[in-house]
């Protein structure tokens, strides 16, 4: 194992495998941004906890994957990826090498990496990625056929066997930490190599004794409890069968430790349905209820309904309601669904002072998307029952779905829907073309983009372009080339981006380090013309962020239409301005004040049930200003009119020539 010292005050550690020791890789991870620049050449990779990175051959012979550390259970919730130390990464490095030597069924690990930023360090792990290969729960979730299963049952059988037999305990065995490869002869039966990954909690030493055998084996039997998944009797002997491989001493000692082991279960199945779904919206519609005689006074008492500054209400010329991850299915929706409670408050600013479009920011059908089947209740329940007052429903098949609407014709301000898609719309095959012809037979206004980006004009001046993150996520050309074309159609000034996938962060929060991020930020740089305004969602919060050169902009998470859960932006996060665990949307203004045309974004947070209503509205918490270069001033929300200190301006100074030709477009 080759140690790599580095950087002054202990700030960055990183151990590189013998084996890579002399790839460019690794002369490049000798430098202090050596880490960033392998990651900002990386493309996004599903993963379990959090998006991987993956490498293809070049900086190492072979294609890497890269993993971020995410501590799991309880402490995942507070700390997500801080660790108060580095030495976990570096010893899971250090075992799985240890076993790769032994030739044991284990991935072979490259380099690990952790960096210090506060009192916490973040962590990566790279392997040697094997990209024709699937995790157990996607294998058992595929709907493969039963001889399939059969196969790969055995082959991880066989895998647990050596590893419990050279001592290693996994400590978290569950589905998608085996890997299944399929490797047939050409005249032999399916064969799987399988390999136990995530070895962060594992420990080696003497051969397992039987009763934490059998405990390895429950925790995985739970993960397809866990995960809804039938485990058939005929799986499960050929797992077994392949483990105990005809030692009947071993199956003995095995069978006296299952009574124990059992009801070990049945406990965790205990706790499965204490924080069940359910039982989480009775604990929180009590702690709510709770507090409801101390919020609704004070709320009721401050007039903070109109998001824009004195005086300027006349000079408001194009407006549009925001927000995304939207389409859920809950019990009792019109106590309990999330939705239901942000699309009051939409409904109220849409009365109040209309808008010109409602904007949809992806996943707007959870969890699989549309299918034919179930085209219908879901159009009722996640479009028409919430969004009724905002929708001309005189479509060809606008009858079917009409009932679900609680508004009278007359009394509804019809304006356009425009719809992006999110990771969870493309789960079903057919989900994407779904949403994108048949939806809107029930609801004409329905508009989303026929290719990866295309511009709509929806205002005057007024130019929102639809990106479509999540169809072809890997594709830096096709992406680049769409996200070029569609901005420079644009003529403005005023350009809006709305797409799913944020931008601004990396999926946990953190500052962009590579991949997803940054080649989509390059294509909006090389377009030429400013975006001040993204929107995007998929994070479930509200979130604002002044984004710097080369692409000066105000980007907002919009991704609490529904739940509030983290991440939230990380606390050195150099550009996030606001953010907050909690359910609301945006408003965006187009409006004139002290002779400039400004455009002015309001987060309003919403109650967490729609029960509350009556009792508790949405409120607002923050307001931006972004002018015409992209420049971002934070507004006071609480009194309207009000300007922060300059020490709360972003101070992004345009380009040379850049104010000449603002004043030209004006």
């Amino acid at each position: 194992m080759s140690w790599i010292p580095r950087f002054p005050f202990h700030r960055r550690r990183t151990r590189i495998a013998e084996a890579f020791a002399s790839a460019p890789g690794a002369r490049l991870l000798t430098e202090p941004d050596g880490l960033e620049r392998l990651l900002a050449q990386s493309r996004p990779l599903e993963g379990g906890r959090s998006m991987h990175y993956g490498l293809a051959p070049g900086f190492w012979p072979v294609a890497v994957r890269i993993r971020p550390g995410r501590r799991g259970g309880w402490l995942g919730h507070g700390l997500g990826d801080r660790f108060f130390r580095p030495g976990r990464v570096e010893a899971e490095l250090l075992l799985t090498d240890a076993l790769r030597a032994a030739n044991l069924p284990v991935v072979q690990p490259v380099f690990s990496a952790a960096r210090r930023s506060g009192l916490f360090w973040r962590t990566w792990l790279a392997s040697v990625d094997h990209p024709k290969a699937r995790d157990g729960l996607a294998l058992f979730q595929s709907g493969a056929r039963q001889d399939v299963l059969i196969a790969a049952a055995r082959a991880a059988g066989c895998a647990l066997r050596e590893l419990h037999d050279a001592g290693l305990r996994h400590g978290d065995l569950h589905l998608r930490n085996l890997l299944f490869e399929a490797s047939r002869d050409d005249v032999g039966p399916l064969r799987f190599d399988c390999r136990v990954v995530d070895l962060d909690r594992s420990r080696r030493g003497k051969p397992l004794e039987t009763r934490i055998r059998m405990r390895e084996w429950m925790r995985l039997v739970r993960s397809f409890e866990k995960r809804g998944l039938a485990l058939s009797p005929r799986i499960a002997a050929a797992a077994w069968g392949s483990y105990c491989q005809r030692d009947r001493a071993l199956r003995r000692g095995l069978r006296t430790h299952l009574a124990g082991e059992q009801r070990r279960n049945a406990f965790h199945r205990l706790g499965w349905r204490l924080t069940s779904g359910a039982a989480q919206r009775r604990v929180q519609a009590f702690r709510t209820l709770l507090g409801l005689f101390v919020l609704a006074l004070p709320i009721a008492c401050n007039d903070i309904r109109d998001p824009l500054p004195p005086g300027s209400r006349e000079h408001v010329r194009a407006s549009l309601l925001a927000v995304g991850d939207t389409g859920r299915l809950r019990p009792l929706p019109a106590l309990f669904e999330g939705q239901r409670a942000v699309a009051h408050g939409m409904e109220r600013e849409h009365r109040r002072a209309a808008v010109d479009a409602l904007v949809l920011l992806g996943d707007n059908f959870y969890t699989d998307g549309l299918t034919r089947e179930t085209l219908v209740p879901r159009v009722r329940a996640n479009v028409v029952t919430p969004y009724c007052f905002l929708l001309a429903l005189d479509g060809p098949r606008s009858n079917e779905v009409e009932s679900a609407c609680h508004v009278a014709q007359a009394d509804r301000k019809p304006t356009p829907v425009f719809a992006v898609l999110g990771n969870h719309d493309l789960e079903h095959p057919e989900s994407a073309q779904l949403q994108r012809e048949a939806v809107a037979d029930f609801v004409p206004g329905w508009r989303m983009s026929a290719s990866l980006a295309q511009r709509f004009r929806v205002a005057p001046g007024v130019d929102l372009i639809l990106f479509e993150s999540e169809p072809s996520i890997d594709d830096r050309e096709a992406i680049g080339e769409a996200l070029r074309t569609a901005i420079r159609d644009a003529p403005g000034p005023w350009r809006i981006l709305a797409t799913h996938r944020p931008i601004a962060t990396d999926d946990l929060g953190r500052p962009r380090l590579g991949g997803y991020p940054e080649f989509v930020r390059a294509a909006i740089a090389s377009a030429g013309r400013p975006v001040q305004l993204v929107l995007a969602a998929h994070h479930h919060s509200l979130q604002a962020f002044a984004v710097g050169a080369p692409i000066p902009s105000l980007q907002l998470g919009l991704g609490g239409g529904a739940r509030a859960e983290p991440p939230l932006a990380s606390d050195d996060h150099p550009d996030v301005r606001f953010s907050r665990r909690a359910l609301g949307f945006a408003r965006i203004d187009v409006v004139r004040i002290e002779g400039r045309e400004q455009l002015v974004a309001s987060l309003f947070e919403s109650p967490s049930l729609p029960a509350l209503d009556p009792f508790v509205q949405e409120r607002l918490v923050a307001r931006f200003a972004v002018d015409p270069l992209g420049r971002v001033e934070r507004l006071a929300p609480m009194t309207e009119g009000h300007r922060l200190p300059d020490s709360d301006r972003v101070g992004l100074e345009p380009p040379p020539g850049a104010q000449a030709r603002l004043d030209r477009i004006e």
